[in-house]
């Protein structure tokens, strides 16, 4: 079965695409580690803030609970440089096409972190709908870090300016 000219020009279409969400997404987390890191409000009271209202809410996920009051609380100031320092990384990494992957997986641990901090903010006897409608400004950013990790070999990427090893079998 051969591949006909127009598939493969949807196929590379859908590839630039792809590509143009990826950088859009690159540059959202590069908004959000600039705020975390260069300014000092969120490692100084901003994530103490988001996280007690978290709890103070009780949308946390419950075995989830222990690890944000005995870890992440004590340590604040720490994992808000540490969280916006995962930001920077992702951002630049989906910006520039290059470590794809390994930002894909990084970003996609970070929604999943934001989704178990508030995933019950529906309140504990929502139909389970209403749990996934009120958490898709964490889902969607997921979804795309999944499709990310799939992508081989992203377009519009800074990786054709490096040479490849020969070990690397591409």
């Amino acid at each position: 079965m051969t591949n006909s000219p127009n598939a493969n020009s949807a196929n590379n279409g859908l590839k630039y695409m792809l590509a143009v969400v990826r950088i859009a997404l690159g540059v959202i987390f590069l908004f959000f580690a600039e705020y975390k890191i260069f300014g000092p409000d969120f490692a100084h009271g901003g994530i103490q803030k988001w996280i007690g209202g978290f709890l103070q809410n009780d949308t946390v996920v419950h075995w989830y609970r222990p690890f944000l009051e005995n870890v992440v609380m004590p340590h604040a100031t720490a994992f808000a440089y540490l969280f916006g320092t995962g930001e920077l990384l992702v951002g630049l990494a989906l910006v520039t096409g290059v470590w794809v992957r390994p930002a894909a997986v990084g970003g996609a641990f970070m929604m999943i972190n934001l989704l178990l901090s508030e995933w019950i903010g529906v309140g504990t006897n929502a139909r389970v709908w209403q749990y996934f409608g009120a958490q898709l400004d964490h889902i969607c950013p997921l979804m795309i870090f999944l499709i990310l990790l799939a992508e081989r070999e992203p377009q519009l990427s800074l990786r054709r300016f490096f040479p490849r090893s020969p070990a690397s079998g591409r």
